[in-house]
């Protein structure tokens, strides 16, 4: 399908929370040191100082997806800064050699699908989560991020359709329920996010986010008297940092 532009500037690259890997390098200690250190001054904004540890890592173990991405990371994040060229494109490489190494990787899956929206490359984008989404159907990953692709430029009703099938892959996924509750809610359809969201605290109190939109909601219930569907809100999947997956 081809992708068309929303009326707005695309939040995608600004959202796309970037979270690094921080699993061992190899069985290298020397490299996950590296990669410690370097996540660290990733999370301070010490970019040039996560830059050097992570090309210390990924010299140590150049075929390890994780220091592909974490390095990968770090270039897209001072390419965006400071509208580099330069370090965009060396950050699309790495994040493509992170995927030939490891298929199933969502990070760098996602990662690059919001390089190419920098970069105006919004179709290519489209199509690299569909590609992922066609290697490995029995997997939820790929279906909400495409899902979340897909609401970011309006439509709303693909998402929910991706959402589902994922939910049909996973009914337990923390992230596809919560993707859900907020596609509902921007369609006004309160009650059914309110669902989603009591079926996430089911699973994980901890939530706060969640907890918060289930308070919200119950209120606006209460103040109405009764179920009022909500035409108003329009979350930001940035917001609560939903790309964080480890």
């Amino acid at each position: 399908m081809s992708a068309t532009k929303p009326n707005t500037s695309m939040p995608w690259q600004a959202l796309a929370i970037l979270a690094l890997c921080v699993s061992a390098v190899g069985c290298n200690l020397g490299a996950q040191q590296s990669n410690i250190v370097g996540q660290q001054a990733y999370q301070n904004g010490n970019y040039m100082q996560a830059l050097g540890r992570f090309q210390q890592a990924l010299s140590q173990n150049p075929n390890n997806p994780d220091a592909n991405y974490n390095l990968a990371a770090t270039f897209y994040s001072m390419g965006k800064n400071q509208g580099n060229a330069q370090y965009l494109s060396q950050a699309e490489q790495l994040y493509r050699k992170a995927i030939s190494l490891n298929g199933q990787h969502s990070e760098a899956h996602r990662g690059l699908a919001a390089l190419l929206i920098e970069t105006g490359r919004e179709q290519y984008a489209f199509d690299l989560l569909d590609g992922w989404k066609q290697r490995v159907p029995n997997s939820a990953e790929p279906l909400i991020e495409l899902a979340r692709l897909y609401q970011e430029y309006g439509d709303n009703q693909h998402a929910t359709d991706l959402l589902a099938d994922a939910l049909k892959v996973d009914g337990n996924n923390l992230r596809a329920l919560k993707a859900m509750g907020r596609v509902r809610e921007t369609q006004g359809q309160s009650l059914l996010a309110l669902d989603n969201y009591m079926r996430v605290l089911q699973l994980d109190g901890s939530q706060t986010d969640v907890a918060q939109r289930v308070a919200s909601l119950q209120q606006q219930f209460s103040q109405s008297g009764g179920l009022q569907q909500n035409q108003n809100y329009s979350p930001r999947y940035g917001s609560t940092n939903p790309w964080q997956t480890r």
